[in-house]
């Protein structure tokens, strides 16, 4: 046995979607962020180094063959202990040191073999994590009549090597600063924004939970004002105060559902009660007819007429099951239609039950339809039964025919006594009688709602209205038909 699948909550559903759709979008969109504020953190770091560079290498001056070199106080031992120390070393291209900051003490700084400036991280003679700049320059050149050493102890001078020639040498200058602090900006910032992110996330989840469950009272209330309509109760309908709009439709559309099914129940309640009522005469009858039957048998009068009786009473009850069988086919539109041109006038006067006295067709002889023969021949018989027998005494049925454009209108009129327009609802009801007190065999009220569930089967309109002077007036609206 296949197992069912678990229940889905619209509302966890929901909250989770917008939740995690959410926090992915924020996520995306703080890594970006993080990403521009890192790299420009960063950049400003490395723009320091490299003003600190640019300073250093106009410190840096040549006279004659002696190479000064003019440290800030930034530089000092002093300041090797600090947070955030600064380094610089100045070499030879072949490696030779020209100078050196007093932060690094007997230490060296790395270099590298680049020509170019560079950027690097290493790791830096106070054990911090560092950031490190380098530039290739060839130094100033001052005057060369002062060759002695200076006196100002930020100043460091050094001789250029005698197999060197002073006027090609090009230094290499290295600086460097401890990036923990900037390490301690980012992490700072990365905590708080995680923990933004966090303290968003929980606040997110729970006012969209909120939100999502005030959204849904209309509905839980819908819910409980449906499960509330008993088969007892279906007069009720769904009240709703101040629905949202997507669900004022629904509580429109399921009140207007709920009054179907109620015409439904009440037309299969009066449909039980009117067969019961039918079906209780010719039974009456049967019963009556057996008990004179059994009271004189020895009469051959009685027999017969018990016989004629009961053969009368049954065609009666057969007509009654034949009706309903063939109404409910038509309901169900089982048929298989075979679908061909008819010439209207002459197909109507085949049709009519009773003798041409009591009517007049006037439709044109050349007026072609296109409909299933033995469909519309129960149609119309039904139709002319009833227009024949409900007629003022005396008056025949007048029968004609119209063009329209894209429809061909029959219509049968037939006076009345005492049918008015607000009879006009219940006339294709099944067993309905304007006068209930009518026990005529012939006519079981089902004509008219077996003629308008066959024209719904064969996309047809059948329509009825009070005209003139009272007159009943039946119209059946045929499509045009198509030219070959």
């Amino acid at each position: 046995m296949k197992a069912e699948p678990p229940n889905h909550s619209i509302r966890r559903q929901l909250t989770v979607t917008i939740v995690a759709g959410t926090l992915i979008l924020l996520f995306v969109a703080g890594s970006i962020l993080l990403g521009v504020i890192h790299r420009r953190l960063v950049g400003n770091f490395d723009q320091v180094l490299d003003g600190e560079a640019a300073m250093l290498v106009r410190n840096a001056e040549r006279k004659g063959r002696v190479l000064f070199w003019d440290v800030p106080d930034t530089y000092s031992g002093g300041s090797r202990g600090v947070a955030d120390p600064a380094f610089c070393q100045l070499f030879l291209t072949d490696g030779t040191v020209v100078g050196l900051s007093q932060t690094l003490g007997t230490d060296d700084l790395p270099r590298l073999d680049a020509r170019d400036s560079a950027v690097w991280d290493a790791r830096l003679p106070s054990g911090q994590r560092g950031r490190l700049v380098q530039r290739r320059f060839y130094p100033k050149v001052g005057e060369a009549d002062m060759q002695v050493l200076p006196d100002d102890p930020q100043e460091q001078s050094f001789e250029i090597p005698a197999t060197v020639d002073p006027a090609g040498v090009e230094l290499v200058l290295v600086v460097a600063r401890s990036r923990e602090p900037l390490e301690a900006l980012l992490g700072s910032l990365y905590l708080a924004v995680g923990g933004v992110a966090v303290m968003l996330a929980l606040a997110l989840a729970w006012l969209v939970r909120r939100a999502i469950t005030r959204a849904l009272l209309p509905i839980e209330e819908i819910n409980a004002q449906i499960s509330a309509i008993a088969p007892e109760a279906l007069d009720k309908r769904l009240h709703i105060s101040a629905p949202p709009v997507e669900l004022a439709a629904i509580e429109a559309t399921v009140n207007r559902l709920l009054k179907r099914v109620e015409q439904a129940f009440e037309r299969e309640r009066r449909f039980s009660n009117d067969l019961a009522h039918e079906l209780r005469t010719p039974i009456a009858e049967l019963r009556t007819a057996c008990e004179v039957g059994a009271r004189w048998p020895d009469d051959p009068e009685s027999n017969r007429q018990f016989f004629l009786d009961t053969r009368e009473i049954a065609l009666q009850l057969e007509k009654i099951v034949a009706e309903l069988l063939t109404l409910s086919r038509s309901e169900a539109g089982n048929a298989v239609l075979q679908v061909r041109q008819i010439e209207l006038q002459a197909f109507v006067h085949g049709c009519l039950p009773l003798v041409a006295m009591h009517f007049q067709n006037s439709i044109p002889p050349d007026l072609v339809v296109e409909c299933d023969e033995d469909i519309l021949r129960i149609i119309l018989r039904n139709l002319l039964e009833n227009a024949i027998s409900h007629r003022e005494a005396g008056t025949p049925v007048d029968c004609t025919a119209v063009t329209r454009p894209g429809a061909v209108e029959l219509r049968l009129t037939n006076t009345t006594v005492d049918l008015e327009h607000a009879d006009l609802a219940h006339v294709f009801d099944r067993f309905w009688r304007k006068d209930e007190a009518r026990t005529d065999r012939r006519h079981i009220g089902l004509g008219l709602s077996i003629s308008r569930a066959l024209c719904e089967m064969l996309g047809l309109r059948l329509d009825v209205d009070l005209i003139a002077s009272g007159r009943f007036q039946a119209s059946l609206v045929f499509p045009t038909p198509k030219r070959p």
